[in-house]
């Protein structure tokens, strides 16, 4: 057992200067889509190049879903030698298999067959999601990767390494846009090369920062032998976090090929991914609340957490907010858009919709990180189930009753949210008996528990 330190216990300034060399990183991150975004507005075939984006991350997305957990994996497990090695072996086995079966899908007749008969897609699209889907075919293990040695060096106190590969990230997709742009390359083309450029970029940084600080061969943080040691532990921990993340985004992939079949799915097409783009660049600053929890679990009060956890998600839901109630906001909504004035009409109403998601958001993830930090990961798992029901269904109802495509998408997301946050939060409330006792510390051999 680990002597209790007699040093001050972190408050919420504290926790906020965790936090923002980790959230400028997802910043930096989400950054790609908006600006993939407003690059396409502004060239030839500009809606059916951001259908086509759509179309594509998501699949990619997809994909990518049972690797996403990784970060967390890594944060929590690298404390000991034997977990540590056993899940670097885990993620080259996950990368390997990832990337066959996304080289399958992208083969044109199975694109072709999936995207007729699933997504609903129309011949024009088909080809071009099918070319961007082809070039993003390292996307996964790029991600997997790139997860793997950002765990690692949040848990050894290196976050600022962690930020610096996200501006390395933000200056990879500026220049390869910008370069794109002033010779006028097509736009599927460049969609694609930025976004997979972008995010080999940030994986090679993140490889060479993990090296440079050594935390690959870091000695056992804890004496714990309740850490999976081999294989079969690390794939009974995590496939609770996989499974979720799968069930999340198939979820929002299949939400494609029912906004695709809204009164207006042409450019609601069109309009989804480029609102949802600028949804996540906000939404996504507030999702490394999960790494500070899990990080400071032991030491740091529930109640604070809490409390940092709200001025978060209040400050993120306020900037999006003023994106749609200020003149200055939706001229900026307008420039981003190529002054399209049917995108902009479409994605105002779907960005104030949304405006409360970055609060949930963080909520989400604070939670889930308690849940991860006591080993619970099977109701991480069956809230996703939950919340993407509940997505698709009120998604497709809110089509039935003929809402515009964005809209009805928009509205199931923020409801399928909230109800994910309660559900979480109930276990956390049933569950989580050792907060009562000494500081909030969670007994080490309860962590790994069912």
């Amino acid at each position: 057992m680990v002597e209790k330190s007699s040093r001050r216990s972190p408050g919420v300034i504290d926790l906020w200067k965790q936090f923002l060399p980790l959230s400028i990183s997802d910043v930096t991150m989400a950054f790609g889509d908006p600006a993939v975004s407003t690059t396409l507005a502004h060239l030839p075939e500009a809606r059916l190049n951001l259908a086509a984006v759509g179309v594509a991350k998501a699949i990619a997305v997809f994909f990518e879903s049972p690797i996403i957990m990784l970060l967390h994996a890594s944060n929590t497990l690298s404390a000991t030698i034997k977990a540590r090695s056993a899940l670097w072996r885990f993620t080259l086995l996950s990368m390997l298999i990832l990337t066959g079966l996304l080289i399958f899908l992208a083969l044109p007749p199975i694109f072709g067959f999936v995207g007729t008969y699933l997504f609903g897609l129309n011949e024009a699209l088909i080809p071009k999601a099918n070319l961007i889907l082809a070039m993003m075919l390292v996307w996964p293990a790029a991600i997997a990767w790139r997860r793997y040695f950002q765990g690692l060096l949040i848990r050894y106190g290196h976050g600022n390494a962690v930020a610096h590969a996200g501006f390395i990230r933000f200056a990879a997709v500026t220049v390869i846009l910008t370069l794109g742009f002033i010779s006028k390359a097509p736009g599927a083309i460049l969609a694609g090369l930025a976004l997979v450029g972008s995010v080999l970029a940030e994986a090679t940084w993140v490889a060479i920062a993990a090296r440079r600080y050594g935390v690959c061969s870091k000695p056992n943080l804890s004496e714990s032998n309740q850490l999976p040691s081999d294989l079969r532990g690390i794939w009974r921990f995590y496939w609770p976090l996989a499974n979720s993340m799968l069930v999340v985004w198939g979820g929002r992939a299949l939400l494609i090929g029912i906004v695709a079949r809204a009164i207006d799915g042409e450019i609601a097409l069109a309009v989804w991914p480029a609102a949802w783009g600028l949804v996540l660049l906000i939404a996504n600053a507030t999702r490394m609340v999960q790494q500070i929890v899990i990080k400071n679990r032991e030491e740091v009060s529930p109640r604070t957490l809490t409390k940092f956890t709200a001025s978060v998600g209040v400050a993120c839901s306020l900037i999006l907010l003023s994106l749609t109630l200020s003149p200055f906001g939706r001229q900026f909504v307008g420039a981003f858009l190529g002054q399209d004035i049917a995108l902009t009409e479409g994605v105002l109403p779907v960005l104030l919709i949304c405006s409360g998601i970055p609060f949930l958001v963080a909520f989400q993830n604070a939670v889930q990180g308690f849940l991860i930090s006591q080993g619970r990961t099977g109701r991480v798992n069956a809230s996703s189930w939950l919340s993407t029901l509940s997505l698709l269904t009120l998604t497709a109802f809110g089509v039935w009753i003929r809402l515009p495509g964005a809209s009805a998408a928009a509205l199931a997301m923020v409801l399928s949210l909230i109800l994910e946050t309660f559900t979480l939060a109930a276990g956390v409330s049933q569950n989580d008996t050792a907060l009562k006792k000494g500081n909030g510390c969670i007994p080490r051999k309860a962590v790994f528990s069912a």
